[in-house]
């Protein structure tokens, strides 16, 4: 059993948001997606795999299947298989969003 201080991998780069690896166990995926202010992420999907995204802190926008959302501490979204997602950190802060992939 691994225990990890999410502190310890508040790493942002300047140049692109980042992903920080916490698990990986099976069909389980999880990471930390870090947004420096304006930083983004193009909207994608994946034909086999569901997403929650959690945000521990900061505030930024999540687009899912062209509908956009702001989310902030302490909420948290589904994105299943199939639907396009994508991220920009509209906020003047840092923004970290805690994700978990569940591939089917």
């Amino acid at each position: 059993m691994n225990k990890i201080n999410i502190g310890d991998l508040l790493d942002f780069e300047a140049e692109k948001s980042a992903r920080k690896a916490i698990f990986k166990e099976g069909q389980l995926d999880v990471g930390l997606l870090l947004y420096e202010p304006g930083q983004t992420t193009t909207e994608h999907k994946h034909s086999n795999i569901d997403e929650v995204f959690y945000v521990i802190s900061g505030e930024g926008t999540i687009t899912i299947n062209n509908e956009e959302l702001v989310l902030s501490e302490k909420d948290i979204i589904l994105s299943p298989k199939g639907e396009t997602h994508g991220f920009c950190n509209t906020s003047s802060s840092n923004w970290v969003v805690l994700q978990i992939k569940i591939k089917s």
